[in-house]
């Protein structure tokens, strides 16, 4: 109980009530136990006791009930205002970095290619650079599909598009550019009606996860397909149970001792993906690490 909004004349009000019931209890004990005799004058102590009660205690109800309504119109207001200036970052990233990553920086690479020959690739050692930046690039391409399908969601009666997608194709050409690619093993998964952005970020989630709290001296994750309506992803990590599971999904929840860095939204957003699609995730705690389920229907 937060009594730090109200006034004076209210906490007043309440010490006021406490003393008065205070009183009466000691009086009701003293008859109790045979230490005062049960008269016309101690019965109406008794009324007069809750009758002097009744006002101040509900005087304090009363603006503390005001003072609750007030705090939550200050939080739906701060809300609002955090949502304006996410959907204006939304706008950014949907609109203004379209014509950067998607138009701009392609064709510049494709001119420097277009303009360098072989023999200037190779003496200059441009090789690695030119890989970077293709790479990059495609990263970049990747990452904003992935934001603008996620943003798309904030407009009204906006639903989420799905078609039908290999999962095994489409993570693996996800991950491939990935410094962890080669710790990952993934099992022919099939094809489902997946919107191919969100749902590797979701996956990508659940793997950085299984390597990232992991103290195994070889790391590792796997995919595979559990029965023909659940997928799983399964790490030889620390394990995570299902009430920790439930608890760290929830936004900005980390572990008290976590010494790893991170803000605590990652697998909120995962696990909002997820529910985007109708698909339920939990989790299951291991000998040897974590099992992630994702139930598909």
């Amino acid at each position: 109980m937060n009594l730090t909004k109200v006034s004076t004349n209210s906490k007043i009000c309440l010490t006021v009530a406490l003393f008065i019931m205070a009183s009466f209890f000691i009086v009701q004990s003293l008859v109790v136990f045979g230490f005062v005799k049960a008269s016309y004058w101690v019965a109406l102590f008794g009324y007069a006791c809750i009758l002097s009660f009744t006002p101040p205690f509900f005087s304090f109800v009363r603006e503390f009930l005001q003072t609750i309504s007030s705090s939550e119109l200050e939080l739906l207001e701060e809300l609002k205002i955090k949502n304006t200036y996410l959907e204006h970052a939304a706008k950014i990233l949907r609109h203004d970095m379209h014509s950067g990553i998607n138009t701009y920086l392609p064709r510049g690479i494709k001119s420097l290619k277009r303009r360098l020959s072989d023999e200037q690739i190779k003496t200059f050692k441009l090789e690695a650079p030119l890989r970077l930046l293709t790479d990059g690039l495609e990263h970049s391409q990747q990452v904003y599909r992935g934001v603008f399908e996620f943003t798309n969601l904030v407009k009204d009666g906006e639903k989420i598009s799905l078609t039908t997608t290999n999962l095994s194709s489409c993570l693996r050409n996800y991950l491939k550019r990935t410094s962890y690619a080669d710790q990952i093993m993934i099992e022919p998964l099939g094809s489902e009606m997946v919107n191919e952005p969100l749902f590797c970020t979701a996956v990508d989630n659940l793997i950085r996860n299984g390597l990232k709290y992991n103290d195994s001296p070889s790391k590792c994750v796997r995919i595979f397909r559990i029965d023909k309506d659940t997928l799983g992803v399964r790490d030889n990590g620390r394990g995570l149970s299902s009430e920790e599971f439930k608890e760290l999904s929830k936004p900005y929840a980390r572990k008290k001792d976590q010494k790893e860095k991170g803000t605590g939204l990652g697998l909120n957003i995962c696990v909002a993906i997820f529910k985007e699609h109708g698909f339920e995730v939990s989790a299951e705690k291991l000998d040897d690490g974590t099992l992630m389920r994702i139930k598909l229907r």
